[in-house]
C-alpha cells in the first residue's frame, strides 16, 4: 500500500437560519409545527475524507533520494551445490527519482475517486560489480517502478465510510526502450470500512493484498488519522505501511517524525543473460542459476526519519528528509509471482547482504488547496 496520502481535499457545508420576532400583543394560539411536512426530504450529510491540521496532499510531486555509502554482498544459491557465486561489494551511492501525480476523477460529497501515477527509479552506483547477475543488473540497469493507483473513499453518512484502493504495478530492471512485458503486472488491493466520529479523528480497519514485505502478501491494516485538541500535534497512520507524529508550528511549515515501509517485487530481465555470461567464465557454476526463469528482487526496507515541509509560495511546497534506511529484505526469487507470508521459513533462491544507510530526501510539490 504504498508509502503518502492519497486523496483530495473536499469540504461541504450547509447551513439554515431562522429567525422570529415574539409578538406579545397576539391572542392567536403559537403553531405546532409536527402538523406540517417538508415539501422534499432533508438533504442528507457526509463525512470528509480528511481530519483538521491533517498534511498537505501533493498533486504534483518530484523528490530525489541519496543514499550514504553502504556494504553489499550478492549471496549464493540457498539450495544448490556448485561453485559459490557469492561477491560482496559496495554501494558507493544510491540515487533515487520519483515523480507522483495525483488527479480527481470524481468528487463530489458522496463518493471521491482519485487517480494516482508513480515512477520510481533507483540507481546503483558500485565499486566492482562485474560477475554476480544480481550485482550486474543492478549497477548496469537499476530498478523502477511505474504503478497507476486508484482510491475510492465513500462516506455512507456524516459518521461512517468505505475506503479501498486498486492498483497496478510494473516492476523491474526495464528501460523504456525495452519495456517491461504486461504478463509482470502486479495487483495491490486494499479495502477497509471506518467511522469518523469528529472532525479531528478518523479510523478504520480491514485487509490488504500487498507487496510491501517484497513478496505477495494478505495482512490487517489500520487507518488513524487524529489532531489534537490543539491542532498543532497530531497522528497520521496506515499501519503497518505507515506512521508520523506531526507538529505545525504554524500554517506554513510541518514537521513528521516517523517511519514509512516501502516494498515491491521487481522482475529482472537481463538476470538470464547475465548468469549465462558468469557461466561461461566459470564452468563450476550450478546448472540452477543457468537455468532460473522470472527472477524476482523482492526489495523491502523500513525508512526513519524527520521530515521538514513548507510552503514556498501559493500551493507550492518543499520537503527535506533525512534519517536511517533499515534493509528488511533484498532476496531473489524465482518461478515469478507467489505468496510469502511474513515470518515464511520458505527459503529464497538466493539470499543477500545489505547494509543499512542514512538517507537525504528532497522534493518540491504542488498540493491541493
Amino acid at each position: 500500500m504504498c508509502t503518502k496520502d492519497l486523496f483530495l481535499p473536499f469540504l461541504f457545508l450547509s447551513s439554515l437560519a431562522l429567525f422570529s420576532q415574539e409578538d406579545t400583543t397576539s391572542t392567536v394560539e403559537e403553531f405546532d409545527f409536527s402538523a406540517f411536512e417538508l415539501a422534499a426530504p432533508a438533504a442528507k450529510s457526509f463525512c470528509t475524507n480528511k481530519v483538521l491540521g491533517q498534511s498537505p496532499t501533493p498533486l504534483l510531486g518530484v523528490y530525489y533520494d541519496f543514499q550514504a555509502s553502504h556494504g553489499f554482498t550478492a549471496g549464493n544459491l540457498v539450495d544448490s551445490e556448485g561453485a559459490d557465486i557469492s561477491e560482496e561489494n559496495t554501494i558507493n551511492a544510491a540515487h533515487g527519482l520519483n515523480l507522483v501525480g495525483n488527479f480527481p476523477l470524481i468528487s463530489r460529497n458522496n463518493i471521491l475517486i482519485n487517480m494516482n501515477l508513480v515512477y520510481q527509479e533507483q540507481r546503483y552506483q558500485m565499486e566492482n560489480a562485474t560477475a554476480h547477475p544480481l550485482a550486474r543488473s543492478l549497477s548496469e540497469n537499476g530498478i523502477r517502478r511505474a504503478a497507476a493507483l486508484f482510491t475510492v473513499f465513500k462516506p455512507l453518512n456524516d459518521r461512517t465510510f468505505v475506503l479501498g484502493q486498486l492498483g497496478f504495478e510494473l516492476n523491474g530492471d526495464y528501460t523504456f526502450n525495452n519495456p517491461q512485458p504486461l504478463n509482470t503486472l502486479r495487483l495491490p488491493i486494499a479495502l477497509l470500512y471506518g467511522w469518523k466520529p469528529s472532525d479531528r479523528l478518523m479510523w478504520a480497519v480491514g485487509l490488504s493484498r500487498t507487496y510491501l514485505g517484497g513478496s505477495l502478501n494478505y495482512v490487517p491494516v489500520v487507518y488513524y488519522y487524529k489532531t489534537f485538541r490543539n491542532q498543532r500535534w497530531g497522528m497520521e497512520a496506515l499501519l503497518p505501511a505507515r506512521a508520523t507524529l506531526r507538529y505545525r508550528p504554524n500554517s506554513i511549515s510541518l514537521f513528521s517524525l516517523g517511519y514509512t515501509v516501502q516494498g515491491a517485487t521487481y522482475r529482472l530481465n537481463r538476470f538470464p543473460s547475465f548468469a549465462e555470461a558468469l557461466a561461461q567464465r566459470d564452468p563450476g557454476v550450478p546448472q540452477a542459476l543457468q537455468a532460473a526463469e522470472e527472477v524476482e528482487l523482492r526489495r523491502s526496507e523500513i525508512r526513519a526519519g524527520l521530515n521538514y515541509s513548507r510552503q514556498l509560495f501559493g500551493f507550492f511546497w518543499i520537503s527535506a528528509e533525512v534519517g536511517y534506511r533499515i534493509n528488511y529484505s533484498f532476496e531473489l526469487d524465482r518461478d515469478g509471482d507467489f505468496v510469502r507470508f511474513f515470518g515464511s521459513d520458505k527459503p529464497y533462491f538466493i539470499e543477500n547482504t545489505l547494509e543499512n544507510p542514512l538517507y537525504f530526501t528532497i522534493g518540491l510539490s504542488y498540493v491541493s488547496p
